[in-house]
């Protein structure tokens, strides 16, 4: 692609999207927190309310009881001639209930006058200025790719390339989109080139989706995740915490979950078996498990693995025991589902002698992976959104990723039926090709795993069956609470796992 001209055509972009054309640098602060620019009054009143309306947020339940700004970071000050300031807030957010405070970040931009493309991050007007979430702001976004390259630090923000990786530029960045997709974290592809991925809730320690992807590369086995790039680095109450990585973005791959989707649509439209449609989705739900039993064998090599005993399979299990009881608190028609799920858990306390166990995805599914021209790749490696800094570290077994993609196999082939304007009661013909659809596509991804692990998942069922389980009973706290719309799903497998469970013990390979 040619360079812009000069003169008209920059001056026309700049209008467009409010911001300085991109070979002009923007100032920059002074590196002192303390001598920035005071923030508006009432910030954190407004944030207090702002907050829980936000996908990130991970405390939807709690009551907020009060909003203070922990650690400032400025990054732009161009309110002279008509360009935004820019802050890096880190907040503490303490909770009416008493419970554990919790820590978020936002990148704030402030301005005059709000160009027409970043409405919808409007926070609030204060003290005469426009406060917006700056996630769309090319002019605050692009500092963080273009500080990585230069290794600049804010602050107490270090921003720091990956040794090794591909350098990045120090200026020019012409485009900065926000990813919509619902997601804990928040995305920016800068000159769809590259990923910018903020961190919203902050947890001290390095986050494993910049852990997982080094160790990855340590071993030789990144083949099969996004290159990183670099990172911005800082503290958390005197640990390291991490902000933002940058990765490659690849631009010419299909979200697993979009591809799925696109596969029972062809199939219900077509009503053929799946082995007979066009659109069949087996093929590649093989090579999608060959690939996670590749990434799954990078990461033991990477960070070893060691075997649980029957002491730690029964305390895992107690876990498990832990999440159905607060489930059951959440979703009252858990009850009567209680007693058949408990046989399996304590099949798996009396009968399973050893687990072998290492860092895993944690939050394995479709939504999670992409499909390149010639590959898989797994993204996304932070864990389970509201799960602790500490559990996202814990070694499990490989297991628990396979039973999340299971699981997002089944969401998958029923989710057209829970669409708006789909009959409440689905047509039987169509939710059995669904059924199969899900059944032949988890038969293909176990058989795939297989392929290249040397071991097929189905072969430890009452393992499998009490994760997969335990995965449906999380997803029917997470559904109810975030997209109540979705609930029936888990619920739905719930039901029929515990049918099955009630009528005698699944044979290895009719697990599925």
């Amino acid at each position: 692609m040619s360079p812009p001209r000069e003169g008209a055509e920059r001056n026309d972009a700049a209008e467009r999207d409010g911001t300085r054309p991109p070979s002009e640098e923007p100032r920059l602060p002074s590196e002192d927190p303390a001598g920035a620019a005071p923030l508006p009054a009432r910030l954190s009143w407004v944030l207090a309310a702002w907050l829980p309306w936000q996908r990130w947020f991970a405390a939807k339940e709690r009551i907020i009881g009060e909003v203070t700004v922990e650690q400032r970071v400025p990054l732009v000050d161009r309110l002279a001639d008509g360009g935004p300031r820019g802050i890096l807030l880190t907040l503490r957010v303490e909770f009416t209930d008493g419970g554990p405070t919790e820590f978020y970040q936002v990148p704030i931009g402030l301005r005059t006058e709000l160009p027409p493309a970043l409405e919808p991050g409007v926070i609030a007007a204060l003290d005469g200025l426009v406060c917006y979430d700056a996630l769309a702001d090319r002019e605050i976004t692009a500092l963080f790719l273009h500080g990585i390259a230069a290794g600049r630090t804010l602050g107490d923000l270090r921003l720091v390339a990956e040794p090794g990786a591909e350098p990045l530029p120090t200026s020019g960045t012409r485009t900065s989109r926000p990813l919509g997709v619902e997601q804990s974290n928040s995305s920016v592809v800068l000159d769809e080139r590259y990923l910018l991925k903020f961190f919203r809730r902050l947890q001290p320690g390095v986050n494993q989706d910049l852990e997982l992807p080094r160790a990855l590369l340590e071993v030789g086995g990144a083949g099969h995740v996004p290159a990183i790039l670099g990172s911005a680095q800082g503290t958390l109450d005197g640990r390291p915490v991490t902000y933002a990585v940058v990765q490659r973005y690849v631009a010419n791959a299909a979200d697993g979950w979009s591809m799925a989707l696109g596969s029972v649509r062809d199939l219900l439209a077509g009503g053929q078996p799946p082995d007979q449609a066009g659109g069949d989705f087996a093929s590649e739900a093989r090579r999608l498990g060959r690939t996670v039993a590749e990434v799954h064998a990078g990461l033991a090599r990477a960070r070893g693995t060691r075997v649980l005993g029957r002491e730690g399979i029964v305390a895992v299990v107690g876990e498990m025991r832990t999440r159905l009881a607060a489930a059951r608190r959440a979703i009252s028609t858990l009850d009567r589902h209680a007693a058949s799920l408990d046989v399996i858990f304590t099949a798996v306390e009396t009968s399973v002698e050893e687990v072998t166990i290492q860092r895993v995805h944690g939050d394995l599914h479709l939504g999670q992976v992409l499909r390149t021209p010639t590959d898989w790749l797994l993204v996304d490696f932070e864990g389970e959104p509201a799960a602790s800094q500490d559990e996202r570290l814990r070694m499990r077994s490989p297991l628990r990723d396979v039973a999340g993609m299971l699981r997002s196999f089944d969401y998958a082939a029923h989710h057209q039926f829970i669409e708006p304007g789909h009959p409440t009661v689905p047509d039987p013909a169509a939710l059995r090709l669904a059924d199969e659809w899900s059944r032949r596509s988890q038969v293909a991804f176990c058989e795939g795993y297989a392929e290249r692990s040397g071991t097929d998942p189905r072969d430890q069922p009452l393992l499998l069956r009490a994760l997969l389980a335990d995965k449906a009973v999380y997803e029917a706290v997470y559904e109810t609470r975030w997209r109540p719309r979705w609930a029936s799903l888990p619920l739905a497998a719930i039901r029929r796992y515990a049918r099955e469970i009630a009528s005698g013990s699944p044979r290895a390979h009719d697990l599925l």
